[in-house]
C-alpha cells in the first residue's frame, strides 16, 4: 500500500470516527456536517471530498458498525459448537462493543433514527445472525418444543437492539448485567430442558472478550466481509 493510499484511508476512518462521535451525542436530524469536520480537525470542504453529504457520510457509519459486528460474530460463532450458546455469546459481545466503541454504537442508533431513511443494515445482519443460530439449534434438536422461530428471533431481536440503544460508551459492566438478565429469563423458555443447565447466560467470558479485542482490529478486505456474512447467515 502506498503512503498516498495508507494518508487516505487513515483520514477517512478519522472522519468515519468524528462523524460517529457526533451522531452518538446527537440525534441524526440535528448533527451537523460542520461539527463533524470540525471534530476531525479538517475544512467541510475535504469532508465533502469524500462522502457526497450527510446520509452518505450516516451510511459509511453504520456500514462500519455492521462490518464490526460481522467480526465479532464470525469469531465468536468459530469457537462455539453450540448455536444457543453461541447466540448469548454474540449478544454479549456486541453489548460490550456497543459500550466501548463509538462507531458501532453510533451505527445501532442511526439504524434506528426514524429521521433519516436509508435502509437497516446492523439490525437486518443482527436478525439474520440470530435466525440462522436459532435454525441450527431447531436442527439440532435444542430448542424447547413450542419455540416458534419467527417469533422468537423477533423477540430476541428487538429487546437486546432496545437494550442496546441506551447503552453509553463506558457501561460494560451494567450492560453484561443486563444481557444476563435477558438471557436468564428467556433461555429457560427457548432451549430444551435436557441444555438448559450447560448455557451460561453470562455469556462465554474469554470468548466474549477475544471476540470484542480482535474484531475491531482486524484489517478489513472486501472479502472478508463475504466471509463474515457467510458464517452468521448461512449465505455462501
Amino acid at each position: 500500500m502506498g503512503l498516498q493510499q495508507d494518508r487516505a484511508i487513515r483520514t477517512r476512518r478519522l472522519m468515519l470516527k468524528s462523524a460517529a462521535e457526533v451522531f452518538d451525542r446527537e440525534d441524526y436530524a440535528s448533527a451537523r456536517l460542520s461539527d463533524i469536520s470540525a471534530r476531525a480537525n479538517m475544512s467541510t470542504g475535504a469532508l465533502h471530498f469524500h462522502f457526497a453529504n450527510k446520509e452518505d457520510l450516516a451510511q459509511e457509519v453504520v456500514s462500519e458498525a455492521r462490518d464490526i459486528l460481522w467480526r465479532a460474530a464470525r469469531l465468536a460463532y468459530e469457537r462455539n459448537s453450540e448455536p444457543l450458546q453461541a447466540l448469548v455469546d454474540i449478544s454479549h459481545t456486541l453489548s460490550q462493543l456497543l459500550s466501548w466503541d463509538v462507531v458501532s454504537r453510533a451505527g445501532l442508533r442511526l439504524d434506528n433514527d426514524r429521521s433519516r431513511r436509508g435502509p437497516q443494515q446492523f439490525i437486518q445482519t443482527w436478525h439474520a445472525c440470530a435466525q440462522r443460530l436459532l435454525d441450527h439449534a431447531r436442527q439440532e434438536g435444542r430448542l424447547a418444543a413450542q419455540v416458534q422461530l419467527q417469533a422468537l428471533t423477533c423477540a430476541i431481536v428487538a429487546a437486546t437492539t432496545g437494550i442496546g440503544v441506551l447503552i453509553k460508551g463506558g457501561d460494560g459492566d451494567r450492560t453484561r448485567l443486563a444481557f444476563t438478565g435477558f438471557w436468564q429469563g428467556f433461555l429457560p423458555g427457548l432451549a430444551a430442558p435436557e441444555l438448559l443447565c450447560g448455557l451460561n447466560p453470562g455469556g462465554t467470558g474469554d470468548l466474549v472478550e477475544y471476540a470484542v479485542a480482535a474484531s475491531r482490529y482486524l484489517p478489513y478486505v472486501p472479502q472478508e466481509k463475504v466471509t463474515a456474512e457467510a458464517a452468521v447467515t448461512g449465505v455462501t
